[in-house]
């Protein structure tokens, strides 16, 4: 490879041209589009809705210009699913309570139309960007993030796990911190290393006192400091960071007692 020596023939895109055309996921079934309604891209590659149902990062919101179709039941990738997303500078969206000394403050998405500033409140912790204005009682103005799993950690993101059941990981989750308030033990399994890179990072805290272990296993017999598991997170306020070298997860730094 060597740098430029002739005009490079590729395509720009300027800020004023903000969309985007993709397929959506694959549909089981006829599935409605709003306008306005928030969009993701999910852990196949493909648009989704952008709700609390599945992961997904932020794409953008659904253009008015389509009106409200009905795409139909097909496979991801077809033309038949084709959407025009618009990826505003900024949106209106509905967070219950909201207020002025929110702003600046993390959004997780509740559904396709609704916003949380608890990441307790949702199962996924999909982020879409922050407070940056209370337009009125309910509404506010979200600047969003369109950097993927980057943003997880520009901004500190959170997702909290279940005090119970065996529980996973996926790509939308690196960069988070992964808080534990678990009440029983249980296995959380860790994203697959060929969905990361090197330098991805997973912070893992234990927030209750519950005497139980969040046992992180690596993903299909993956290695964490050269064993498939790691158990020592068993006290309140044990911490973990780990981190990918691209082919295995590494203890970067521990709090263990």
């Amino acid at each position: 490879m060597a740098n430029a020596t002739d005009i490079v023939k590729k395509g720009v895109v300027r800020r004023t041209d903000e969309f985007l055309v993709r397929s959506t996921e694959t549909l089981a079934s006829p599935t409605t589009f709003y306008s306005n309604a928030m969009i993701g891209v999910d852990i196949t590659g493909y648009f989704c809705k952008a709700d609390d149902a599945q992961a997904w990062t932020f794409a953008g919101v659904f253009t008015q210009d389509q009106g409200c179709p009905t795409l139909p039941a097909a496979t991801a990738g077809s033309e038949l699913l084709e959407l025009r997303i618009q990826q505003p500078q900024r949106f209106q969206l509905s967070i219950t309570g909201v207020a002025v000394t929110d702003i600046g403050k993390k959004v997780y998405a509740l559904d396709d139309q609704t916003g949380t500033l608890s990441a307790a409140a949702t199962t996924f912790a999909n982020f879409v960007g922050h407070v940056v204005k209370v337009e009125s009682t309910g509404i506010a103005l979200v600047e969003p993030c369109y950097d993927g799993i980057a943003a997880n950690a520009r901004y500190g993101v959170t997702k909290v796990m279940a005090a119970t059941g065996a529980q996973a990981l996926n790509k939308t989750d690196l960069n988070k911190t992964i808080l534990l308030p678990n009440t029983a033990g249980f296995a959380l399994t860790l994203p697959a290393v060929a969905d990361t890179q090197a330098g991805d990072r997973l912070t893992f805290l234990k927030t209750t006192s519950a005497a139980a272990a969040v046992t992180l296993t690596g993903n299909a017999s993956e290695l964490i400091d050269a064993s498939n598991t790691l158990a020592t997170i068993d006290a309140i306020y044990d911490t973990a960071i780990l981190v990918s070298t691209g082919t295995a997860w590494i203890v970067l730094a521990r709090d263990i007692t």
